[in-house]
């Protein structure tokens, strides 16, 4: 497969993903900010005495709860498109099996495997140059192990001891372990900073982009800004900022601030 017609494929299973995530954003919006699901926040939190408590059982503190469950589900579906596209890119890229491209180790799920002793010479040297030019430090290693967060700002210990409980497996594997964080403005550098302690390379910002570019030819800030995705994402994004700002439960609340 040539380079366009491998980047033509990436980008149709890239929007194939953002529909589907777009459908799920747009179902949430629509059912949590209706004036049933407003009114039945309201009501949990009427009902429970510590939020009465702190004067918190009240439609300003509802609608935020709402736009918080929003956030975060916009977080994790945008956490699984950067997670099972690498996967699929991978696996097109190399010809490797799905348990190949996503092994488990511990019962814990790695995010992208690519086992040298799986791939043709070229691809072997391929993978080789990449890692050379964007991971230096690593060395002797069987395959690279990848890891990858859109963003990174772990409040949770349990994920932390798993991540360093995953260096640990990944290490003993000879594999070489390489985090990957696409946003800049969200690492916590503690957290990073103990994950390097047990063995993760880190890579953030654009050096983690370019090195996903260079090693499997995806590049999503690419896809992101061609006209036909951009065009669809900024639709789709305006049409669900429409619900959530028109929707009862904005309207209702921001109703009893009359403006001046």
């Amino acid at each position: 497969m040539n380079r366009a017609d491998h980047a033509k494929r990436i980008q149709t299973r890239f929007l194939a993903e953002l529909r589907h995530h777009f459908q799920g954003w747009l179902e949430k919006a629509t059912a949590d900010s209706s004036e049933a699901g407003f009114h039945e926040e309201l009501e949990s939190l009427r009902a429970d005495q510590l939020y009465s408590s702190f004067g918190l059982a009240t439609p300003e503190y509802a609608l935020v709860r709402i736009m918080g469950r929003l956030s975060i589900s916009i977080g994790r579906r945008l956490g699984e498109i950067y997670d099972k596209i690498p996967r699929f890119v991978t696996s097109a890229r190399f010809n490797l099996a799905a348990e190949d491209v996503a092994p488990k180790f511990d019962n814990l799920q790695l995010d992208v495997c690519i086992p040298l002793d799986s791939l043709q010479a070229e691809d072997r040297r391929h993978v080789r140059d990449a890692m050379a030019h964007h991971v230096p430090s690593a060395r002797n290693y069987t395959g690279v192990a990848i890891e990858i967060r859109y963003n990174f700002n772990p409040n949770d210990s349990s994920r932390l001891r798993k991540d360093v409980h995953m260096a640990e497996l990944l290490q003993g594997e000879a594999l070489a372990p390489v985090y990957l964080i696409f946003s800049t403005i969200s690492p916590r550098n503690e957290a990073i900073a103990r994950l390097t302690r047990a063995g993760w390379i880190f890579l953030i910002g654009e050096p983690a982009a370019q090195f996903m570019n260079d090693l499997i030819g995806m590049d999503i800030q690419t896809i992101l800004a061609s006209d036909a995705v951009h065009q669809e994402v900024t639709i789709e994004m305006a049409r669900i900022m429409r619900i959530v700002y028109e929707s009862y439960a904005m309207r209702h609340t921001l109703s009893q601030y009359p403006r001046a």
